[in-house]
């Protein structure tokens, strides 16, 4: 499961906030069992700026999508 290692992307919801703000986001992905405050900050930002947003179950099996060895709540593929 680590569809999401050989693409460009970032980890967090920081970066992920940032990266759509500025335009450098084509998807988001979520982890469904994220803390609600950031789920809502995630969802309300990729509404805002019209970016595809994707759920997955858990932050762990999110991580690893994304190749690294600990949990993320949220990925963004960019540009």
């Amino acid at each position: 499961m680590n569809q999401f290692v050989d693409v460009s992307k970032v980890i967090g919801m920081k970066q992920t906030l940032k990266a759509v703000k500025e335009g450098n986001a084509i998807k988001v992905i979520l982890a469904e069992d994220t803390d609600e405050k950031i789920k809502k900050s995630i969802v309300e930002c990729c509404d805002q700026y019209q970016i595809a947003l994707e759920r997955v179950e858990t932050k762990v099996g999110l991580g690893k999508a994304g190749g690294i060895d600990r949990a993320a709540a949220v990925i963004a593929i960019i540009k």
